[in-house]
């Protein structure tokens, strides 16, 4: 994983004034087949494309969401790029080859900054391509050797085996299962679900690095 590269600045005139409107599009780190970067207003369609689609969210404990919520999600992250300090590193999931966002991948801080949620949510069409693992292992090392967090926790719906493989594969450590714990949406209706639990350690972390394990 190559870290904490800063990206492309495009430059864009209106025609007949010298206004410039100035884009960039930040890449924090790039894996074998992706690269994350920060999220920009032009990402609201491709956003919306998986965050706006019931399948896709099913498992979630949010949407499907109306394009107006995907423009606030936007713009909600393009806030939290400048905020400080900042409690949301939520990044936009992208195929290296084609520039093309597929989902997110974000780390959420709790009030110290010393421990964080890893959540993830990748579109369907690209599903069963390890897309997600991957990027998942790209932001554990973010969290860990970039923010230098003490631990990373991540959750999922414990019908979500798909999820929950990532979560395996990255050697997180299993932390038990909250038996009937969120009252959530799920398609038409609310209902009861459970939700298993895992976690990682800095120093696990480091230390499957020093065993030559796969992090």
């Amino acid at each position: 994983m190559r870290a904490l590269i800063t990206g492309y600045c495009a430059l864009k005139s209106n025609e007949g004034n010298m206004n410039f409107e100035i884009s960039f599009d930040f890449i924090i780190f790039e894996t074998e087949r992706l690269l994350l970067r920060e999220f920009n207003a032009d990402d609201v369609d491709a956003v919306y494309a998986y965050a706006g689609d019931a399948e896709n969210t099913i498992y979630m404990d949010w949407g499907p969401a109306s394009r107006e919520e995907v423009r606030n999600f936007v713009q909600s992250r393009l806030a939290q790029q400048i905020t400080e300090p900042r409690r949301i590193f939520d990044f936009a999931v992208c195929i290296k080859a084609t520039g093309r966002l597929i989902g997110s991948m974000g780390l959420f801080l709790d009030d110290d900054g010393q421990q964080a949620e890893l959540g993830y949510t990748i579109n369907k069409a690209f599903w069963g391509k390890g897309y997600a693992s991957e990027a998942a292992k790209g932001m554990l090392q973010f969290g860990f050797m970039n923010l230098n967090l003490h631990r990373i926790s991540a959750r999922c719906d414990s019908m979500n085996t798909a999820s929950e493989r990532v979560m395996q594969r990255l050697g997180m450590r299993f932390e038990g299962e909250a038996k009937s714990a969120e009252y959530v949406r799920v398609r038409a209706r609310r209902q009861w679900r459970s939700v298993k639990h895992y976690a990682m350690l800095q120093k696990e972390f480091l230390n499957r690095m020093i065993d030559g394990e796969d992090v």
